[in-house]
């Protein structure tokens, strides 16, 4: 057990440049200056009794310390939605989605006719006309080409707007927008996977835009796939087997 400090002025542990009374157990309230120790009186406190023999001299450094409190509350983790209940449908999200899968519409805009035509010609003897067929009707697909990447770039915009609305009504930290750049490539599905996960999560629900995405999707493949089987079979009706 360590020797008790005799009560007296010590350097205030939390400021080095003022001294504070230490009553032999615990600091005081009383404080001053470093130079005025000497002159101001002792706080009014019960004297102890004299010690039988001349008690040990101690430094400053003796002083017990005291940890200091803490600035601030340390920071709590965050748990739980951080908008439970908040509605989660924006008109961007379906905004996004409509533009995101047209381009996959956009095949019905080509002149497929115009291009059987073609076929026919140059499965016989080449010539000039059917050239310059072909080469209108290829200058047809890069335009219709370049439609499509002009959708999904307002998909990438609506994804934003979507995003900024989220955040508007309080979700905390959305699907980052810049996901929606993956319908260049890709689809436009990759954000709309990751917004509900991230909604369903903060909020609690969120789940619609995503069946929306899905049945848009599923629609589009199918009917493509009809029409491709379709479109195989007059190909082989009007290309003469020679």
């Amino acid at each position: 057990m360590s020797p008790q400090v005799a009560p007296g002025w010590y350097p205030d542990p939390t400021d080095p440049s003022r001294v504070r009374w230490w009553d032999g157990s615990y600091w005081g309230q009383q404080s001053a200056p470093a130079g005025a120790s000497a002159a101001s009186p002792a706080p009014a406190e019960p004297a102890p009794p004299a010690p039988a023999e001349p008690a040990p001299a101690y430094t400053a450094q003796a002083a017990p310390s005291v940890t200091p409190w803490p600035s601030a509350a340390p920071a709590v983790a965050r748990t739980g939605p951080s908008a439970p209940g908040a509605a989660t449908d924006t008109i961007w999200i379906y905004l996004a989605i409509i533009a995101g899968t047209l381009p996959m519409f956009t095949i019905f805009l080509m002149d497929w006719d115009g291009y059987l035509d073609v076929m026919v010609e140059m499965s016989g003897r080449p010539s000039a006309a059917a050239g310059s067929a072909m080469v209108s009707w290829v200058g047809g697909i890069l335009l219709i080409t370049l439609l499509s990447y002009v959708f999904l770039g307002l998909s990438v915009l609506f994804a934003w707007l979507d995003w900024r609305e989220l955040r508007r009504r309080g979700i905390d930290k959305p699907f980052h927008w810049a996901f929606a750049f993956f319908a260049l490539i890709v689809t436009i599905g990759v954000y709309v996977i990751g917004r509900t996960v991230v909604v369903k999560r903060e909020t609690g629900k969120g789940l619609t835009a995503l069946w929306v995405w899905i049945g848009v999707t599923v629609l589009g493949f199918v009917v493509i796939t009809v029409w491709s089987i379709t479109f195989t079979q007059q190909l082989i009706e009007r290309i003469p087997v020679s």
